[in-house]
């Protein structure tokens, strides 16, 4: 149950004590943090397997914060606890994809902007105002006229994940080698957008690739099977540029590993064919490949279900939702709100919307598995492991 990633204090809110509970009925004045939680460090500490009554509760040997995460939330809570009120603390774009998260720093007057309205904050700062660059970081052409416009006037702190500067390092050097950059990511999301905006350069083209059927729709324009219009255009920038012998592949670093390793094979092999080469990023985030392996060796050794908590609109806790549910049958939910004794409600990726099911929790189920994206707080886990134990009695290491 050792987190390989180093681990730093806790993070506290103003006025919060830690408390600890021990899997006792916390009162108001040991209520755990969102980012500490008393609750689930005994869990930790018993190796990660507890009995609620007769079913077994296991959570996997690596889960929680990430480094990238955890970093990005510390130097978020030091400027707020830094700022004299004076000025207000803009985030541009949620900092990380769970709302508890969002929630906590609103609370402490973070004024947080959409993600399809970063823009609005040319118009919005005021001199001496604090410009929060998120976990995912900003597309460059914004970057630059952000740092144009309030460079001597407004003070920044970006708080961009070390492995996705790796990422716009690598298609950077590829774009400018005149290389078809191709990124396995979610063609929305804010990470994917900023590496796209880098990867992007006057006499190269780009290709985002969503999934594996958009890969193999890929492969075949590759190998010369059939022509460019088959690919959703939209996924295309500079399609004039596009080499099919010179690619360069990278991933947005949330997404499943297995996967995109996939992809790598299948655009391998049509590059090949044609005598080119496929030149692969070696930047795969480590903190995500360790936990999708937790995940998979805990979902396969027999679990009835799988709880998966986080973030509806957290890509890294969708991959493990879509992981654990090749195993069993597996539930994504945001919290322990969701659980109401013989009702649950979850996300439902294909529907992308939350549903509500009855007996989820049939008497034949003897093993839980509990996942967690990277961007779920401590609190969120415990919580849910809290409302399982109301529901089934006596728990115990």
């Amino acid at each position: 149950m050792n987190d390989p990633d180093k681990t730093p204090p806790p993070l506290q809110g103003p006025g919060q004590g830690r408390g600890a509970s021990r899997l006792g009925r916390p009162s108001a004045e040991t209520l755990p943090t969102p980012f500490h939680d008393p609750d689930l460090e005994y869990v930790r500490k018993a190796g990660g397997v507890l009995m609620l009554g007769s079913i077994r509760l296991r959570l996997p040997r690596i889960f929680g914060f990430c480094g990238g995460v955890r970093n990005a939330l510390r130097m978020l809570q030091n400027a707020i606890d830094g700022n004299s009120g004076q000025h207000r603390i803009w985030l541009l774009g949620e900092i990380i994809h769970n709302d508890t998260v969002n929630r906590f720093f609103r609370d402490q007057g973070v004024s947080i902007l959409p993600e399809d309205a970063v823009e609005s904050i040319l118009e919005l700062a005021a001199p001496g105002d604090l410009l929060v660059v998120p976990a995912f970081g900003l597309p460059a052409g914004l970057d630059r006229r952000l740092r144009a416009r309030f460079g001597r006037r407004c003070r920044f702190l970006d708080t961009t994940c070390g492995y996705v500067r790796r990422v716009w390092t690598f298609v950077g050097r590829a774009a400018a080698a005149g290389r078809t950059v191709v990124i396995h990511g979610k063609p929305d999301h804010p990470e994917t957008c900023a590496t796209v905006s880098r990867a992007l350069g006057e006499r190269n083209s780009v290709v985002i690739v969503p999934d594996l059927p958009r890969a193999d729709r890929l492969e075949a324009v590759l190998s010369g099977s059939a022509p460019l219009a088959i690919y959703p255009a939209e996924l295309v920038r500079h399609p004039d540029f596009l080499d099919p012998r010179r690619l360069a592949l990278a991933s947005q670093t949330t997404m499943l590993c297995s996967e995109t390793e996939a992809v790598a094979a299948k655009l391998r092999a049509a590059v090949t064919r044609n005598g080119g080469d496929l030149l692969p990023a070696n930047t795969v985030c480590r903190a995500t490949e360790q936990r999708q392996q937790a995940a998979r060796e805990l979902c396969s050794s027999g679990c009835d279900l799988c709880l998966v908590v986080g973030g509806l609109s957290s890509s890294n806790t969708n991959q493990l939702h879509r992981l654990a549910r090749s195993y069993c049958p597996a539930y994504f939910i945001r919290n322990a709100v969701a659980i109401e004794h013989d009702r649950l409600r979850h996300y439902r990726p294909d529907l992308d919307r939350e549903v509500t099911d009855t007996g989820w929790l049939p008497a034949s189920v003897r093993e839980i598995g509990l996942l967690s994206g990277a961007s779920c707080p401590p609190a969120d886990v415990g919580g849910v492991i809290r409302k399982l134990r109301d529901m089934c009695g006596e728990m115990r290491p």
